[in-house]
Parts: C-alpha cells; sequence; structure tokens
C-alpha cells in the first residue's frame, strides 16, 4: 500500500501499496516470495512521463503468525521504498509497522506508522512536499482505537483479502478501516494547512468477476490523495489466485497510472 502527503511522489504511493502482494501459491512457513512491478505515470496528459521498476520481496511465517513484505523501485529520476511487517491477530492480519519512502527529482516524502496493539495507540508520522509549489506538510499524531476494532495499512488488507480472511458484507463490498491524513474536502494538490492531524477512515473494494473469470475492483482514491476524482474510481484486475495482477487510474490534470506485475 502509506497515505500521507499529497505530491507527485503520491500519485504512486496508493496504487502501488495496494499490490504489494506477490502472485504466487501460498507461502509455506518462513517461505519467501519475490516478484516485481512496472509503474508507468503520464502526468499534465503525458507531458512528463515517469517510470519506476522495482521489486518484491515477502514472507509470511504462518507458523508464528508474522509477515512483512519489502518493495523497492526506481527510475530516472524517481525512487521508492515500502515496508510493512505485522501479525497474525484474532484470525486477521494486522500491521504493527509500516514505512514509505519516495523521492521525485529530489523532493522526499516519508511515512512511518506503527501499531501498538497492546494499548491500542495508532503512531503517525509523515513529512513531505508538494510538487508544483514545494509547499510542506508534516504530520504528527497519535490516535486510539477501541477494543475489538481492527484497523488495517494496505498491505495486511491485501493479505487478508489473499487468504480469505477479508470477507465482504451483505452488499458485496469489501471494507476496512485505515489510517491517513486528514484531507480537507476540496483540498488541492499546492493546497497545504497550518497543522494536520491523522484520523481513521475506510478502505472499500467493490469487486465482481469478469468474463475471463478473473476479479475486477473498484477503489475510490479520492479519499486519500487530492489528485484522485471521485468519478473516475483505480481499478484492479485480480487474477485467480486473489492476487493483484493490473491497476489502473486517471486523475486530474490529465495525470493516469498504470502498474503490472509479474512473479519470479
Amino acid at each position: 500500500m502509506s497515505m500521507s502527503l499529497i505530491s507527485r511522489r503520491h500519485l504512486l504511493t496508493l496504487p502501488l501499496v495496494l499490490v504489494l502482494r506477490p502472485w504466487g501459491r501460498a507461502l509455506a512457513a518462513g517461505q519467501v516470495t519475490r516478484g516485481s512491478y512496472v509503474a508507468d505515470v503520464g502526468i499534465l496528459y503525458d507531458l512528463f512521463n515517469l517510470q519506476l521498476q522495482g521489486s518484491i520481496e515477502e514472507t509470511v511465517d504462518r507458523a508464528t503468525g508474522e509477515y512483512r513484505i519489502l518493495a523497492t523501485g526506481s527510475g530516472p529520476g524517481i525512487a521508492n521504498r515500502l515496508d510493512s511487517a505485522g501479525i497474525l491477530r484474532d484470525g486477521r492480519w494486522a500491521p504493527v509497522r509500516s514505512q514509505s519512502w519516495f523521492d521525485v527529482r529530489g523532493r522526499q516524502t516519508r511515512t512511518d506508522v506503527s501499531y501498538d496493539w497492546r494499548t491500542r495507540r495508532i503512531k503517525y508520522h509523515a513529512r513531505g512536499e508538494t510538487f508544483f509549489l514545494r509547499r510542506l506538510r508534516v504530520v504528527d499524531d497519535v490516535l486510539t482505537v477501541g477494543d475489538g476494532v481492527h484497523v488495517d495499512d494496505v498491505m495486511s488488507a491485501t493479505l487478508n483479502y489473499a487468504d480469505g480472511r477479508w470477507t465482504a458484507d451483505t452488499d458485496g463490498a469489501h471494507r476496512t478501516l485505515v489510517v491517513r491524513r486528514r484531507l480537507a474536502d476540496n483540498e488541492g494538490p499546492d493546497d497545504v494547512a497550518a497543522s494536520y492531524r491523522a484520523e481513521v477512515v475506510t478502505l472499500e473494494l467493490k469487486a465482481a468477476p469478469e468474463s475471463s473469470g478473473k476479479a475486477a475492483a473498484l477503489f475510490d482514491l479520492s479519499r486519500f490523495s487530492s489528485w484522485a476524482k471521485p468519478s473516475h474510481p483505480a481499478r484492479i484486475i485480480f487474477g485467480q489466485s486473489r492476487r493483484p495482477e493490473l491497476i489502473t487510474t486517471s486523475m486530474i490534470l490529465g495525470t493516469s497510472v498504470t502498474i503490472r506485475f509479474t512473479v519470479s
């Protein structure tokens, strides 16, 4: 999945973390699975083009109930690193920590989130610049969630979906809770506030089978990015093993993102 500061770097953040679950067979205890991804980004109707190529390494130890997913990528003028670790808790994968770092032409964004399930406290720290005006956004906040409330990061949500641990509601939609930077309803790509807080919000996927037998899911990114348009949700294609194979989205300012995946 890593969902804080809205800048040109952040165009990649949510699409990438949504798919950092390799597409191989179910993992045995301590088994490592490796994959790769290629992200193509067009800005201002392809006036600017970026390509990020990366590798993914996932380790799931089902005996101890622990996982870690690490993704690193680079391209001309762009680099990223995503790192998430968690545990099996009450029958579902739950994050313990997640970190993301992005660099686009010298502009850096970093997000660190830690989850203490004993005290029910989530610490959220983020710092980054908007791309065009290089305005700074900083978040340092601590949230407390109630007993029995399950909170995912996007990687744990993807693990839960692949394993069948994230069940659909009666209307067929998959919903869970994630932490994000609080966004104003009318926030623009370069708008900044005097201070920022974190909040827990609903992440929702609406999946339906296609004629190919694969499932296609829609995901509204506008709740997480001021670049996104509610009328143009991201589209994710899942393979037969419920692992993502392709993600596409269209955003404001003629921006498009396409991410494809392979497994080693």
